[in-house]
């Protein structure tokens, strides 16, 4: 097996970035990632973490390095080594996809976080098994899209169909982005927009708008007159998000949708029907909140497909 690369300088460009465990989620967002990086024509880095704590003794050896990186370092070596027969398997040559694999020696959300500064975009998958995976829907999820430099692609296969994951490079189905007319809702939709132009798929455009909450007793015609007033209000504010997008992107199909209820509950039901569904991490209410604290891990805990955060300060 060649040993994989050291961890990258802080000047290596690394294109698209898959955090990789061997676990059968994380091998999801090793095809994702890999389908991804092709269609940008850019370099797949893979990268394995890894922490070995010290013996109780405190021994130390020649190198410098506690008891047990050695042996910690080898055994995430095999897991990179699953990565490569992984790829090789999908038809992910070397020859087609420049790929690159390095472990890092420290926890994984901080590498993360601190490798995205020079990533297109970071992939990881929902769950997976250690350390690194079984934070994904607790820390992670709500710490690295908030601290990434780059937007975070959280795959979202489930138990039943992990295992068919060449259908990331079939899906037909539209890229979806939550719109608020917040200046981070534009940032995503832009990236949402190259996603989909890139996929071959429309963009389905979301705009979400409060349900009448009151009971029914209270739904007076003048009620009704405002929810039609916040109806037309909804449906111009889509049409210039529309127009906005359009102007910026004109090689993209575009669709617009207006949602009614609450704005977690509907992302997670349009993420169903998506084949990525893009939020901006921060905004202007609604979508603006869904991916701080505990919405976002509720969100990403039950979104029906996979999911990509477009932080508000991007880098790249």
């Amino acid at each position: 097996m060649d040993r994989p690369d050291l961890s990258p300088s802080s000047h290596d460009p690394l294109g698209v970035l898959v955090g990789f465990d061997g676990s059968r989620h994380a091998t999801a967002a090793l095809h994702w990632g890999a389908a991804a990086a092709q269609r940008r024509g850019t370099t797949l880095s893979v990268v394995a973490a890894f922490t070995a704590p010290m013996l109780i003794t405190g021994h130390v050896d020649a190198a410098g390095g506690s008891v047990g990186v050695d042996a910690a370092r080898r055994a995430t070596e095999q897991v990179l080594q699953l990565a490569r027969d992984t790829l090789d398997g999908a038809g992910f040559t070397s020859e087609s996809l420049p790929t690159r694999f390095f472990t890092v020696n420290e926890d994984a959300t901080g590498a993360l976080a601190r490798l995205s500064e020079n990533a297109d975009l970071i992939v990881i998958g929902r769950r997976g098994h250690g350390r690194f995976w079984s934070r994904v829907l607790g820390s992670v999820s709500a710490a690295l899209p908030a601290h990434a430099q780059c937007p975070t692609v959280i795959v979202g296969a489930s138990d039943e169909d992990v295992e068919d994951i060449t259908r990331v490079t079939e899906d037909t189905r539209p890229v979806t982005v939550g719109v608020d007319t917040s200046p981070t809702s534009r940032k995503a939709a832009l990236v949402a927009a190259d996603e989909a132009i890139a996929a071959g798929v429309p963009l389905r455009a979301v705009l979400v708008l409060p349900s009448f909450t009151g009971p029914p007793s209270t739904y007076t015609d003048a009620a009704a007159q405002l929810d039609t007033q916040s109806k037309d209000a909804a449906q111009r504010g889509l049409d210039a998000e529309l127009n906005w997008i359009r102007e910026q992107r004109p090689d993209v199909e575009l669709q617009g949708t207006i949602m009614r209820g609450v704005p977690a509950e509907a992302l997670i039901e349009a993420s169903g029907s998506s084949q990525l569904t893009v939020v901006g991490s921060r905004g202007r209410g609604g979508f603006a909140s869904l991916l701080l604290g505990s919405v976002s891990r509720t969100t990403l805990s039950n979104a029906q497909g996979t999911m990509m955060v477009v932080p508000k300060d991007r880098k790249r």
